[in-house]
C-alpha cells in the first residue's frame, strides 16, 4: 500500500515539472471554474425560489402571483388559496384571497371593520397587532392589518402536537364595487423565513406605503404660538 501511495504522490520522472507561471495559470483557472459553478448554482437556486404562478379572481379583475412551489386550491371565481406544504411548522404557510360585493353605503373602512369582527369571533385568541394605510396596484387605497391567533392544526388528526401561534397579514382594498382581502398567514416563528415567498405576492400587488397627507390649510404645529400677546 505504501508503495502505491508513493507512486501516486511522487512526481513523474518522465514529465518535466510545470513552470511556476504555468502552475499559477492552472490554479487561477481552477479558482475561476469553481467560482463560476458556485454563482451558477446560486442563480439557479434564486430562480427556483422566485418562480411564480398567476392566480385570477372575478374574471381577471384581480391578478396576483404566488410561489410556484405552493399548492393551489382554486375555489369559485371569487376565492383562491395556495398552501406551502413544505413549511417547517405543522401549520402550513398559506395565501387566501377572497372578494365580495360592497354593501350599500359600505366603505373600505367599514368593510375592514366587518372583517375584523368575523376574525375575532372565529379565531382563538385573535388579536390585531397593527394597522396601516397603504396602496396597491399603483394608487388604489388599501388597509393592511397584522394580527395573531392560536391554531391547532393537528387536532383533527388526533396528533399530540402543541397549538401554534399564527401570524397573519390582511391586505384589503376595493376594486370597482367589490371588497378584496389578500390574507397571508404562517407560524409566527416562521414568518421571517417565509418573507421571500410572501414578497412574491405583495410585489405582484405593488404594495407600497401611502403618500403622507398634507396638513389642512392654516394648520400650524402645536409649538407655534400666534404673534402678539397680552
Amino acid at each position: 500500500m505504501a508503495l502505491w501511495i508513493d507512486r501516486i504522490i511522487k512526481p513523474s520522472e518522465t514529465n518535466e515539472a510545470p513552470a511556476a507561471s504555468d502552475q499559477i495559470r492552472s490554479d487561477i483557472a481552477v479558482v475561476v471554474t469553481v467560482l463560476f459553478a458556485l454563482l451558477l448554482a446560486l442563480g439557479i437556486r434564486n430562480q427556483v425560489y422566485s418562480a411564480s404562478n398567476t392566480a385570477m379572481l372575478d374574471d381577471g379583475a384581480l391578478r396576483l402571483a404566488y410561489p410556484e412551489r405552493w399548492v393551489a386550491r382554486q375555489g369559485d371565481e371569487s376565492s383562491f388559496s395556495a398552501v406551502n406544504l413544505g413549511s417547517a411548522s405543522t401549520y402550513d404557510a398559506r395565501l387566501e384571497v377572497t372578494s365580495r360585493p360592497l354593501r350599500e353605503g359600505e366603505s373600505l373602512e367599514l368593510a375592514r371593520f366587518d372583517r375584523g369582527l368575523k376574525l375575532a369571533s372565529s379565531l382563538d385568541s385573535y388579536r390585531e397587532l397593527e394597522a396601516a394605510e397603504m396602496q396597491v396596484l399603483n394608487g388604489v387605497p388599501a388597509l393592511v392589518a397584522t394580527y395573531a391567533y392560536v391554531a391547532d392544526p393537528t387536532h383533527a388528526s388526533g396528533a399530540p402536537d402543541l397549538p401554534v401561534v399564527v401570524e397573519g397579514q390582511d391586505v384589503m382594498f376595493v376594486l370597482g364595487d367589490r371588497f378584496y382581502v389578500v390574507a397571508l398567514t404562517a407560524d409566527a416563528t416562521e414568518w421571517e423565513a417565509g418573507a421571500r415567498d410572501f414578497a412574491i405576492v405583495t410585489d405582484s400587488l405593488r404594495l407600497t406605503d401611502a403618500p403622507a397627507r398634507a396638513p389642512a390649510p392654516g394648520f400650524q404645529g402645536g409649538s407655534n404660538t400666534a404673534e402678539g400677546g397680552n
